[in-house]
């Protein structure tokens, strides 16, 4: 038992981590298949971890050991999971499903913003925001284009251990990667969409582009139903803030500037929360197949890391995301369901949270949403089995949407210009805006 345990540290440790790794996978992936290449072998680099649990140090170096990182370092692997050739556009942002499926019509990448550490010793310390803001000195010394968000949520412990305690880093310039991708594989005049988290959080500010966060959205609470006084004691008071989840303001401008000098235009998506892009842009899909004379007749509900965006694109089906197994995002979807027009199937992955909480959805609640497809509806067995207290592996939504046919020919890319005024007109326009 102890070596299984051990086992699944080290898989923690892995890095870069978090939803924005999952998706960039699954981005380069989808673009791999469709274009009938080789996927890329890239190494993906990692940070050991000793038998006390500390990452990135030597047996015995002790918990005010220097970490060191290298975020260039991570940007160039983020960039090399992309499939070579030129592309016709580059879609950046906050990590959210709907964006990858976005990215997909259009024919084009997506890469993340930022990337998560784990901190397990800021969840396992006296004074959560001081142990993460010494973490964050020694990335933010050593990376000086990146901000550092320490969140610890207390109250969500989910599938992974790392989902107590984890620092977001994101950058507040073009990393260098970046930068190359944009000037020598974007064809000429190619449009840069940037898809932006525009929703708040409390924060206490710190030094230095550090700021600490308490709590989650992942848990379904709000930031004033936190009240962990030990974990702020000595620290500046809460303010109002952007979430983990948002993309720098500078570096929203350090692209803009960038693609006005190398011709590229840059547009913006923003959502007040991730319901709202991900009802726009299952819209945006349903519109697209049914111009192609398919029926845009078939769901499929993802959650978190239960998602694979080359299925749903081979397969001719309309994407519908959820970030989590909330009452909330249940409710969202419940809602978009309602007012669009029947679905013959609707498929559901329910993403396990690892653990029950009240604002956690009810099994019941993912059927009644399988319910609303008029001739098949159906919450994944495997996913119902381990719900909420179990585990699916990531890759679980692979191994069941490839089983679907193809839906061949396949459809033409969709344009950057009629996309976005598609979505911008979307039923879901509340809390969305293209700019």
């Amino acid at each position: 038992m102890r070596r299984r345990v051990e086992a699944t540290q080290d898989v923690e440790s892995l890095w870069p981590n978090g939803l924005g790794t999952t998706l960039a996978i699954a981005s380069g992936r989808a673009l791999a298949y469709r274009s009938g290449v080789a996927r890329p072998a890239v190494t993906a680099p990692q940070w050991t971890m000793d038998r006390a649990g500390r990452i990135g140090q030597p047996a015995g170096a002790g918990r005010h050991a220097r970490r060191e990182l290298d975020a260039e370092d991570v940007a160039a692997w983020l960039v090399g999971q992309l499939p070579e050739g030129r592309y016709t556009g580059l879609v950046v942002g906050s990590p959210h499903g709907a964006a990858v499926h976005l990215a997909m019509a259009l024919g084009v990448p997506w890469l993340p913003v930022a990337f998560e550490v784990p901190t397990p010793e800021v969840a396992a310390g006296e004074h959560p925001a001081a142990d993460g803001e010494r973490l964050a000195r020694d990335i933010l010394a050593d990376n000086p284009d990146v901000g550092v968000r320490q969140v610890y949520d207390p109250v969500w412990r989910g599938w992974s251990g790392a989902a107590t305690a984890y620092a977001v880093v994101r950058w507040r310039r073009l990393p260098a990667a970046y930068r190359r991708f944009i000037a020598e594989r974007l064809y000429p005049d190619a449009p840069v969409v940037v898809v932006r988290d525009v929703s708040r959080w409390q924060t206490s500010p710190g030094e230095d582009g550090y700021s600490f966060q308490l709590g989650s959205r992942a848990s379904g609470l709000g930031p004033g139903d936190y009240r962990d006084e030990r974990s702020l004691r000595g620290r500046a008071p809460r303010q109002d803030s952007d979430g983990e989840r948002a993309v720098d303001r500078a570096l929203v401008e350090d692209l803009r500037r960038y693609g006005s000098a190398h011709g590229h235009p840059v547009r913006q998506v923003l959502y007040r929360h991730p319901d709202v892009l991900s009802g726009a842009v299952a819209d945006l899909y349903r519109q697209w197949l049914r111009a192609g004379e398919r029926t845009g007749g078939r769901l499929v509900v993802e959650c978190g890391r239960l998602l694979d965006a080359w299925h749903v694109l081979r397969a001719g089906l309309v994407p519908y995301w959820c970030e989590h197994p909330l009452r909330s995002a249940v409710r969202s979807l419940s809602w978009w369901l309602a007012g669009s027009e029947p679905f013959v199937s609707v498929d559901v992955f329910a993403e396990p949270p690892g653990m029950p909480l009240p604002t956690v959805a009810h099994l019941s609640e993912w059927q009644a949403v399988a319910g609303f497809g008029t001739r098949h509806g159906l919450v994944d067995r495997r996913c119902a089995r381990a719900y909420p207290a179990g585990v699916v592996p990531g890759h679980h939504a692979t191994q069941v949407l490839r089983m679907h046919p193809y839906d061949l020919p396949y459809l033409p890319f969709l344009e950057v210009p009629p996309a976005l005024a598609v979505m911008a007109h979307s039923a879901q326009s509340d809390g969305l805006l293209v700019i």
